[in-house]
């Protein structure tokens, strides 16, 4: 093993034994492979995501295709699988909550719950094999009548996960749990678990294959990191990343590797290896000299991201990068500068701020200074920059849009070293769809590279945004319900490199005293200090209640616009709205006795009226202009106060948005990133009147807004309308599949069957099919539920199949029955019907007919099924059955019913027919036959025959076999 090698590999300690097993997922998701219980390739991996799931140790997910799908899983070194165990019962109490909160989609196969433990291997085993049987079964019922067949070891461990569920269900009710729910319960966790059984001691089953994916995908030939290596920093960043919670996609987890010094394939070359290329690919370029490639990156540079020197910025420029104009004083004599002098508090946040902007000529840092609507944020940061690095340059990012802006001055290496990157308003940078994992990763790969560095990322936020980026939001809570969740995980990590600073609301009366001189030169000052209250002096200055008061007296068109303007940034809108999608979405928040009182012109004048300033101060709406070299948009564009923002999160919080809105985000969202966070928030409001908007969002490539559109139309009984949209926007066998089964509970039978087999045509689904066959049953339709299960067997559905089989059986028209279950078999590969034939012959002491039809089984190469469905059979004492399917395995040499036949031989006195059996058996490899035939002979007494045949079966390969002969000092 290589000196690097990871703990995994070795079966060392060294990691946490949860974080080991978190590191094989996250390699998974590195080399784009499957993890176990994900039937697609992962696109992230959550560690401790207590918030969200109940099962939080690992949860892999995928949200690349129309729903989530996940594997929620809890790791336990050691799991005993009894009621009395203690993480037992946590576990199972975790799925029970994971059913409460997930129970839709674990039921329809989306979400998995995993459990991962090192041992007791054998109940672990008896667990995930229950767990495969039932997965197997459609019903709890059939699980049930089939669980007698499973085995004694299967009984137990049903037994104790029954008996764990209803114990925890009772801690929740005064009163018992009935046994319907317990079973039902525990049924629905039992075929949704992936179990998975990963050594302490040992290598990891999983660690070969990952380290070859890695060699192969992601490692290039010439790298100084072998797959050992590589694994090792993914276990040390697991238990890094794994108690701060967080989400990690790959390229996340490919940053943290290349900052390590990990090259990976598909990395990008250096920026100066791609100026020097560039160069000498030119015609008629020979050579490169050292000076001419600094000039063409810096020339380069200059292009694509402006950049000024901080000292040479004039007051001014302070309104350009975000601070709010003072309201005017009035004073009535003498021009004012552009900015009142500011109130600096040295003892307080502007000496910690200073202090920490200082610090970063000694290294890149993030320092985020957080607080509300205008508390004097962003000037508390221009005048900390203006007097700590006034040699340096300043970059700020906006056009074509913000987060598109960073993305590329990041990828483009524009931040030369002494640099401050200016992130006003971050959230409108960390928090975008399609940016928030790019971004994110992109800034904390340039923090931590510490050769292309000192460079200050310096940004503002409100505390609501700021707690959503440090973590998680709380359950429930809608302030964020539209932010995307995919690359959280990266903004979570992002956020930990953050020093942060909290601005106060308001300056303290010791501060205004010690202030009383410089608010007395200006006045501005003088007027905010006299009205200001409770020493809210910025809030004040940028005009925050004279805001507020032009809104709470608007009325009628002037306030509908406004209650638009409000409701869509709410709901995740950027903060440039156009004009058209102001207008339409106003006009469905103005109530009938206004609109026809209105003139033609009622939104031009209104919006006048918005924009027109007052005292200096812009109006509650202002007109964005662009800067010089920005393009002009097409049509104008307006944003919204920040004041009146923060005020709709909190007063229209409750109040669902008018449909209107939803219409002007269809038809004039600005970009695909607003029109799909308002899609969102239609989805999250229930919304069923902007269908255009859902489509819309589809067709961007969000399929899941329109999946859930469409079940949300089946659930409220639309089913033509949601028939028309699976047809011609997202054709699913499975939304067909959930449509004909609604369709038949209500009643529509020849519709639901007409569904039903569409959606077998498109995928396969038999969904639909079952649930309308169950469904007539039920009603005691047992003619047309015939006919339903006829087709649905002749396209091969295996459960059919055998209801039929047994249908006609029971009806004594064994014909029928027999050709219909051998069809089964031969066209569809299916033995379920004949075995549940020979099985009810047996029954009815038919046994020659059983064992001819379980010989047909055999032949047709499913001797396997037999000899489980042996072992269930002897497990309850049916010998007949079980004697019938081993004897049909054993003729076709099936190593385990060799086995079985050898010792009832020997019970039965026919020894050297046992013996035979035995050797046959070890020579299939199953050496174990000769073991328990030698343990049944030293339990007679037959000392030689039990060492003779020790030592055939220790020659065949059996251990147990070479440690008795050890004990008993005969092995040579």
């Amino acid at each position: 093993m290589s000196r690097g090698a990871s703990s995994i590999g070795s079966g060392g300690g060294g990691t946490i034994y949860e974080y080991r097993v978190a590191a094989l997922d996250l390699v998974a998701l590195l080399c784009g492979v499957q993890v176990p219980g994900l039937d697609v390739v992962p696109d992230s991996v959550c560690l401790q995501k207590a918030n969200d799931f109940p099962l939080d140790d690992v949860v892999v997910l995928n949200r690349q295709g129309s729903y989530e799908l996940a594997v929620q899983r809890q790791v336990k070194r050691t799991l005993e699988i009894v009621p009395s165990s203690g993480p037992w019962r946590k576990a199972m109490g975790q799925c029970l909550a994971s059913l409460e909160s997930f129970g839709d989609a674990i039921d329809a196969d989306r979400h998995r719950l995993g459990l991962t433990a090192s041992g007791p291997t054998t109940g672990v085993e008896a667990l995930r094999d229950l767990a495969a049987s039932a997965a197997a079964q459609k019903s709890v019922a059939d699980f049930l009548h089939e669980l007698p067949r499973l085995g004694q070891s299967y009984h137990r461990v049903w037994k104790h996960l029954t008996q764990t569920v209803s114990e925890l269900l009772a801690e929740s009710d005064d009163n018992a749990p009935e046994q319907e729910l317990v079973q039902r319960s525990a049924y629905r966790i039992a075929r949704r678990l992936v179990i998975q059984i990963e050594p302490t001691e040992h290598i990891s089953p999983r660690y070969p294959a990952l380290c070859a994916a890695l060699q192969e995908r992601v490692l290039p030939a010439d790298t100084g990191v072998d797959a050992a290596g590589v694994f090792r920093m993914v276990e040390e960043l697991a238990q890094e990343w794994g108690p701060r919670g967080g989400a990690i996609d790959a390229a996340m987890l490919r940053n943290r590797l290349r900052a390590r010094g990990v090259a990976l394939r598909g990395d990008p070359p250096t920026r100066s290896a791609v100026v020097v290329r560039q160069h000498v690919e030119q015609p008629g370029a020979e050579t490169l000299t050292q000076s001419a490639q600094g000039q063409t990156l810096t020339s380069h540079t200059s292009r694509s991201t402006r950049s000024e020197v901080i000292g040479e910025l004039k007051p001014s420029d302070a309104l350009r990068l975000g601070v709010h104009p003072a309201v005017d004083a009035d004073a009535g004599s003498g021009a004012l500068a552009a900015l009142p002098p500011y109130i600096a508090r040295p003892d307080g946040v502007d000496g910690r701020l200073r202090r920490m902007v200082a610090q970063s000529v000694n290294g890149s840092r993030l320092v985020m200074v957080v607080g509300g609507s205008s508390t004097g944020k962003t000037r508390a940061c221009w005048e900390a920059v203006r007097a700590e690095l006034p040699s340096w340059r300043l970059v700020h990012p906006l056009a074509p849009d913000r987060p598109a802006a960073l993305l590329r001055a990041l990828q483009d290496d524009a931040l030369e070293p002494r640099t401050v990157l200016w992130l006003n308003e971050a959230q409108l940078y960390l928090l975008v769809k399609d940016y928030t994992a790019q971004v994110s990763s992109a800034l904390q790969d340039r923090l931590t590279d510490h050769q292309r560095g000192p460079v200050l990322v310096l940004g503002t936020m409100w505390p609501t945004y700021w707690d959503h980026v440090a973590d998680d939001p709380a359950e429930g809570d809608e302030t964020h319900a539209h932010v995307v969740d995919d690359g959280m995980g990266a903004v979570h990590q992002l956020a930990d490199l953050a020093h942060t600073i909290t601005m106060p609301p308001a300056f303290s009366a010791r501060e205004l005293a010690d202030a009383a001189a410089l608010v007395a030169s200006d006045p501005r000052l003088r007027l905010a200090r006299s009205r200001a209250a409770s020493g809210r002096i910025t809030q004040f200055l940028a005009g925050a209640p004279h805001l507020v008061r032009r809104y709470e007296q608007s009325d009628g068109a002037a306030r509908a616009i406004l209650h638009a303007a409000m409701d869509a940034r709410r709901c995740g809108h950027g903060p440039l709205l156009t004009e058209e999608f102001l207008r339409t979405a106003a006009e469905g928040y103005i109530d009938e006795a206004t609109w026809h009182a209105l003139d033609e012109g009622w939104f031009t004048s209104s919006l006048d009226e918005l924009l027109k300033p007052r005292r200096k101060l812009p109006g509650p709406l202002t007109r964005y202009r662009p800067r010089s070299g920005e393009p002009s948009p097409d049509s104008p564009l307006y944003q919204l106060a920040d004041i009146l923002h923060e005020k709709s999160r909190t007063t229209r919080k409750r109040k669902p948005p008018a449909s209107s809105l939803w219409a002007a985000a269809a038809t004039h969202s600005r970009t695909d990133a607003d029109m799909r966070e308002l899609a969102e928030a239609a989805r999250t409001y229930q919304a069923v009147d902007c269908e255009a908007l859902y489509l819309r969002a589809a067709a961007g490539g969000d399929a899941s807004l329109l999946t859930w559109f469409i079940r949300r139309l089946i659930g409220l009984g639309q089913f033509r309308r949601a028939e028309k949209l699976i047809e011609e926007r997202c054709l699913s066998g499975l939304l067909l599949g959930e449509l004909s089964a609604a369709v038949g509970l209500s009643g529509q039978y020849a519709d639901s069957e007409r569904l039903a087999r569409r959606a077998f045509a498109v995928s396969g689904d038999r969904y639909g099919h079952r649930r309308l066959s169950h469904h007539l049953l039920r009603l005691g339709m047992r003619r047309d539920a015939t006919r339903l299960y006829s087709w649905a067997a002749d396209h091969g559905d295996p459960s059919a199949a055998r209801w039929l089989a047994e249908h006609y059986e029971a009806q004594g028209d064994r014909i029928t029955a027999e050709r219909l279950a051998h069809d089964a078999l031969t066209q569809h590969g299916s033995p379920a019907a004949l075995l549940a034939l020979a099985q009810s012959r047996v029954a009815t002491k038919e046994v020659t007919d059983a064992a001819r039809l379980a010989k047909i089984i055999a032949d047709r190469g499913h001797a396997d099924l037999l000899v489980a469905r042996a072992r269930e059979r002897s497990d309850h004492r049916d010998h007949a059955a079980a004697l019938c399917f081993y004897g049909a395995a054993a003729a076709v040499e099936h190593p385990k019913a060799l086995e079985w036949m050898s010792w009832r031989c020997d019970g039965q006195g026919d020894h050297r027919r046992a013996e035979d059996l035995a050797h046959a058996a070890a020579a299939r490899g199953n050496s174990h036959a000769l073991h328990g035939l030698a343990h049944l002979r030293l339990a007679k007494g037959q000392l030689q025959d039990a060492e003779r045949l020790n030592r055939a079966a220790a020659e065949a390969g059996s251990l147990s076999a070479r440690e008795w002969l050890a004990r008993r000092s005969l092995l040579a």
